[in-house]
């Protein structure tokens, strides 16, 4: 416990060192100061206690100050906010980070150039450049990076300055070009986990379907950028983000499995020293983020005893985690997932047992001590744990991000039973997918119905009234004073002063469970192949994919068609995710009707996670996106097939696909089934709409998805009065800086049905060839 409160003062003198900066030799004279006086007063307990204290602060204080970032001509951060350009030399030493429009790129920096008459000299420091999203960027990469350096900004309610400080990254460079200069110059050893971590998440999107592959990189590989944005609201909202994140479960599993295995090889110190490295090859592997590495170090405390036979304190592990994380980088105690996690921790230590003992009491006189404790153990473990932790990381949420999620008592404990099978089968099955893909598909196809019950359940709490409360900015003097009344009361209650926290895996004790799990499981599959046969009928979907177009196309037999696919890999990958049948990883034809990035720069990565059959190009050869396309096909062996007018694709019971006519900016697509007729002109030419003899004058049609989004020059409004559309769609993202669909469009449309995915989300056409039906993702104004 001594330990414990060492590591406070240790982590307050950080906090005095940050806000009341002296140079070092300053806070070491003061620890000096109070190291002699606890010298001299140590017969007086409470004074020798005060100094001590101050000796710790001032260490901390010390080390605070030592790690302020450096000043100087070989500092990179000195060059911020200089006017033009300046050359950078580096390497990346981070995953990728994937985002709708672009890739940050975490450099640690060793060469600089002033100017094209400058020489190169050596720096020292860490910048995030925003490069293209469409190049294959990797860890390990040296680059030459040209670009503006500027200081990260500080908003209203948020600093990014501070994140990113947390990282050792004090510049960034938001515009730059870039020249891959060699690859993997990164540390052998770090080069190959990190080389295992991107094969293992192209396997997590082969495995599954998105959105829960997405979950699954999130929960064993901690890449959670591919998560959709309006699935991580819903767990933001119902404070249940947590299952996303590595936390100190994920490295007991791995802990367990590595003691329980190697233990019986190697005997039992020798697994545990096995468990270790296991767990340290784990952390560094999903990216070492401060909540893992608080959580793998407790771990390590934890074996380190085990391995001496000595029990451990919870408290002093935890301290030991908090000091040993602040040492190494005092700027972990401002990263918001280092606080939360300290804060959950330490919940689960005062509050965790004494809630499970009170459930017990209330049990036992009702069912027995036996029935009390088979019941009792899973309700702490999955409702009155996750209890604990909330009550001590509630200040934290209120003050950075200004919500209350009264869902989380409820959304917590329905969730929870589901992630040990969740993480155990699905883990197993990425683990034996980087080996043979095929051998970890049907542990794949075991897993996802626990992924797509918790996404399910998540987002079906989200949708309830007061599922979340939006609150104002919460000041700290408020956090500092709900934090005293609760630790106030705790210490009025008599809480004892030390408390063991509990990191074990539920226990399945009868061979019934495991049989009525596999049913469960088995019952889920069955059910989802089922409700995703073909109904008879044609979907056209148009997907929500934040700018370009992307239309799906669902034949009556249960044929796949994607046509083009939009800018964001993210909404794309979880549209198709929810779509496509669970099992399946199967698009029969993938038709690029334009060759744009625009258009198409999500197709790259839809491609490495389905198998594409075939491929109808529509326009002529494009961008950076439609080379990795055909790279990518071609190394896979799919059928490649150049578009040409009066070409016909059949998908089954009557339903074609036909192309109209292929022009300058690609080809025009017709879909028919019985009486319905659906137009896409994407690839067409402004000239072929006042053409009357042009393919696109064939008379009145049932459903039109507007070219370039409603521009007036690709939707004239003679032209739309001939087509007669009974529905239009405008693909469009939210916010469309071009202010389309253009007003001529909208007059020309007026009295008809008009939707548009910046309003309402997917758009979904299902017809039997007599009969339309339109369904929506949300209402809006139309």
């Amino acid at each position: 416990m001594a330990l414990f409160w060492i590591t406070l003062g240790w982590l307050a003198g950080i906090v005095a060192g940050q806000r009341t900066p002296q140079p070092v030799w300053a806070w070491l004279a003061f620890s000096a100061a109070a190291l002699v006086s606890a010298v001299l007063f140590r017969r007086l307990a409470t004074f020798r206690w005060t100094f001590i204290g101050l000796l710790v602060l001032g260490l901390g204080a010390a080390r605070s100050a030592a790690a302020q970032p450096p000043t100087g001509p070989l500092a990179l951060a000195t060059y911020n906010g200089r006017s033009g350009q300046v050359v950078l030399e580096g390497t990346v030493i981070d995953t990728p980070d994937v985002r709708e429009s672009y890739v940050g790129l975490r450099l640690e920096v060793d060469r600089l150039q002033l100017g094209d008459d400058q020489p190169a000299m050596p720096v020292r420091g860490r910048v995030l450049v925003y490069a293209p999203r469409l190049d294959p960027w990797a860890y390990g990469d040296r680059l030459q990076v040209v670009g503006g350096l500027e200081t990260p900004p500080v908003f209203e309610t948020y600093s990014y300055r501070d994140y990113l400080a947390g990282q050792g990254i004090h510049s960034l460079m938001r515009e730059a070009a870039l020249t891959r200069l060699a690859a993997r110059q990164a540390p052998p050893l770090l080069q190959a986990l990190f080389d295992y971590r991107s094969h293992a998440l192209r396997v997590v999107y082969r495995l599954f379907p998105d959105p829960e592959a997405s979950l699954l990189a999130g929960i064993l590989l901690g890449i959670e950028t591919g998560i959709p944005a309006e699935v991580r609201a819903a767990f933001d909202r119902t404070g249940t983000s947590h299952i996303i994140a590595i936390s100190g479960f994920n490295l007991t599993l791995v802990g367990a499995m590595f003691i329980s295995v190697f233990g019986r090889w190697l005997g039992p110190r020798r697994g545990v020293l096995a468990a270790g490295t296991a767990i340290a090859v784990y952390t560094l592997l999903v990216g070492a983020d401060p909540p893992v590495v608080r959580a793998a170090i407790m771990a390590g405390v934890g074996l380190l005893a085990r391995r001496v036979g000595r029990q451990t304190d919870a408290f002093a592990s935890l301290g030991a985690a908090a000091w040993l994380m602040t040492a190494l980088r005092p700027a972990a105690l401002w990263d918001v997932g280092f606080q939360l996690s300290f804060a959950a921790t330490l919940g689960l230590i005062l509050y965790a047992a004494p809630l499970q003992r009170s459930l017990l009491r209330h049990l036992e006189p009702r069912l027995g001590a036996q029935a009390a404790q088979r019941l009792g153990g899973p309700l702490a473990e999955f409702g009155l744990f996750t209890l604990a932790a909330q009550v001590t990381t509630l200040p934290l949420m209120l003050y950075y991000f200004q919500r209350l999620s009264p869902a989380s008592l409820l959304a917590n404990p329905v969730i929870l039973p589901a992630q040990p099978a969740l993480m155990g089968v699905g883990g197993l099955a990425v683990l034996l997918g980087t080996v043979w893909p095929p051998l970890g598909q049907p542990l794949a196809w075991a897993a996802w119905p626990f992924a797509a019950f918790t996404i399910r359940v998540v987002e079906w709490f989200s949708g309830w009234p007061m599922a979340w409360i939006p609150l104002g900015q919460t000041r700290l003097p408020l956090v500092a004073a709900l934090y005293a009344i609760l630790f106030g009361v705790t210490a009025l209650a008599g809480l004892p002063s030390e408390r063991r926290a509990r990191w074990r895996l539920p226990a399945i004790r009868a061979p019934a469970w495991a049989a009525w799990t596999g049913a469960g499981v088995a019952a889920v599959l069955v059910w989802a192949q089922a409700l995703a046969l073909p109904d008879g009928r044609l979907h056209l979907t148009v997907l929500d994919v934040g700018g370009g177009e992307a239309v799906l196309l669902e034949s009556p037999s249960g044929r796949f068609v994607l046509i083009n696919g939009g800018v964001s890999a993210v909404a794309l990958g979880e549209g198709l995710g929810r779509r496509l049948p669970p099992l399946s990883r199967r698009i029969d034809w993938l038709v690029l009707a334009t060759t744009t990035d625009e258009q198409i720069g999500a197709v790259p990565e839809v491609i490495e996670r389905f198998s594409v059959a075939g491929l109808l190009r529509g326009g002529p050869p494009g961008g950076l996106a439609y080379r990795r396309v055909m790279r990518q096909l071609t190394a896979t062996g799919g059928r490649i097939v150049a578009a040409l007018p009066g070409q016909r694709l059949s998908l089954g019971d009557g339903a074609w696909l036909e192309v109209l006519a292929v022009g300058e900016h690609g080809a025009i697509l017709q879909v028919t089934y019985g009486a319905f007729r659906a137009l896409i002109p994407s690839g067409a030419d402004p000239a072929m709409f006042t053409d009357p003899t042009s393919p696109l004058h064939a008379g009145p049609v049932t459903a039109l998805v507007l070219a370039d989004g409603g521009e007036a020059a690709f939707n004239p409004a003679e032209w739309l009065a001939e087509v007669e559309p009974q529905v239009s769609i405008a693909s469009l993202a939210a916010g469309d800086r071009r202010g389309r669909p253009s007003p001529e469009t909208l007059q020309a449309l007026s009295g008809r049905a008009l939707l548009r995915t910046d309003r309402n989300g997917w758009i979904e056409l299902a017809t039997d060839g007599e009969t339309l039906w339109v369904e929506v993702e949300r209402d809006g104004e139309y």
